[in-house]
């Protein structure tokens, strides 16, 4: 990972930063964390070790501020006192697998100044490090982290997103935030549905977001999309594909429009993927696109909706249908009939019906590749409306 240095003024937020490089600690920041290296503290066993100490970054923008949390994570055994008691002023919790990939399990650690937080990160940093620190130089007085006399190269770059995600070392995740780190990803169709999955799929560290769709965003389709377009954005009358990449690449530099309609002489605009959502209501057109899909062996996530009017009110049903290059055992539940009785393409409104679709769509791809954990893999996912329970299907 390439980097740069910091260069801060005296009184800039990032100046605490700058102290502790000048001050000889061997400090980095990386995927939105302050990492400390060659922290001393002492062993079980009574010996001098040395730990990582990662400390999430509070930031404004590209501006760092004062903590917001006063919780660290600690690579090492558990700390120590010199009578092998716990170590004191820190709560010490049981290594965890919540953290970054290759470093091993890491521990929680938790301090916090007398009713406050942490003035600065300079201050929050100090603090963990004389409290691991002290009983090691108990033992060995020349035990320091101050270990490296020229500055060490700073990462501020933001990655595939606008500015630097704080989010996913806040909570620990990076390790499975990688399992979907750099992949392709395509939505084809961007209604109610498909607005809602590049909602959910801009806030993840994939490297690009395609979207397919030749309509217009026109003033019903404001009603049924995340966000709150503006009357400017109305009369503007801009293709959804630009309006929504106008949008979200405020938050994700690689949303890349396609204002085309998919069909067997534009899927090859789909070859460049790894992942589709396939999130067209026009059942009769999804035939090319499965086709291609696979094809080149990229997996999906085809959703639907079958409602129709009722004197109880809106009934029915929603679809989420994986189908993988090694598993398509569920393709025969997508439809590619039309459904003359749905109400689907009346305009009712349904945006809380679309953002659970999306929802399932993005929990479905996500579980494919190991985000989240599962017992049974669930190829075909369908929820019914009045009953609101969800009936899953298993993949073989």
């Amino acid at each position: 990972m390439g980097r740069r240095s910091v260069s801060a003024a005296p009184t800039s937020p990032e100046s605490d930063v700058r102290r502790l490089i000048d001050e000889g600690y061997a400090v980095a920041l990386v995927d939105g964390m302050l990492v400390v290296s060659h922290v001393p503290y002492l062993k079980p066993t009574g010996s001098v070790g040395r730990g990582e100490l990662f400390v999430p970054v509070s930031m404004a923008g590209d501006r760092i501020v004062a903590p917001r949390v006063h919780t660290a994570w600690w690579i090492g055994d558990a700390p120590c006192e010199t009578d092998g008691t716990t170590l004191r002023g820190v709560a010490v919790n049981a290594p965890s697998r919540m953290m970054l990939p290759g470093r091993g399990l890491a521990r929680m650690l938790c301090s916090k100044p007398d009713g406050r937080e942490f003035h600065d990160h300079h201050e929050f940093v100090a603090t963990y490090i004389a409290l691991l620190g002290g009983p090691a130089a108990t033992i060995d007085p020349l035990a320091t982290a101050r270990v490296r006399a020229r500055p060490v190269p700073v990462d501020l770059r933001s990655g595939d997103f606008a500015y630097i995600d704080t989010a996913t070392p806040r909570a620990a995740l990076t390790s499975f935030s990688d399992r979907i780190r750099g992949q392709t990803i395509g939505i084809i169709g961007l209604g109610g549905t498909g607005s809602y999955v590049l909602d959910l799929v801009s806030k993840c560290c994939v490297h690009a977001i395609h979207l397919f769709d030749a309509d217009l965003f026109e003033q019903h389709s404001a009603f049924r999309a995340p966000g709150a377009a503006t009357i400017d954005d109305l009369r503007a009358r801009r293709r959804k594909v630009d309006h929504f990449a106008s949008m979200y690449r405020g938050i994700h530099r690689g949303v890349v429009p396609h204002a085309v309609r998919i069909d067997a002489g534009t899927a090859p605009l789909l070859d460049v993927l790894d992942f589709a959502f396939v999130c067209i209501d026009d059942a009769a057109a999804k035939p090319p696109i499965m086709d291609r899909l696979a094809a080149r062996g990229i997996a999906y996530v085809d959703v639907g909706m079958g409602l129709h009017a009722s004197e109880r009110g809106i009934v029915g049903a929603m679809r989420t249908t994986l189908v993988t290059p090694d598993d398509d055992g569920m393709i025969d539940r997508i439809p590619i009939d039309g459904d003359p009785d749905g109400v689907y393409s009346t305009n009712i409104q349904i945006c809380e019906l679309n953002a659970l679709n999306a929802a399932f769509a993005v929990i479905a791809w996500k579980q494919h590749h190991g985000f989240y954990g599962v017992n049974r893999r669930v190829g075909n996912r369908v929820f019914v409306l009045e009953d609101g329970i969800v009936h899953n299907e298993e993949l073989a």
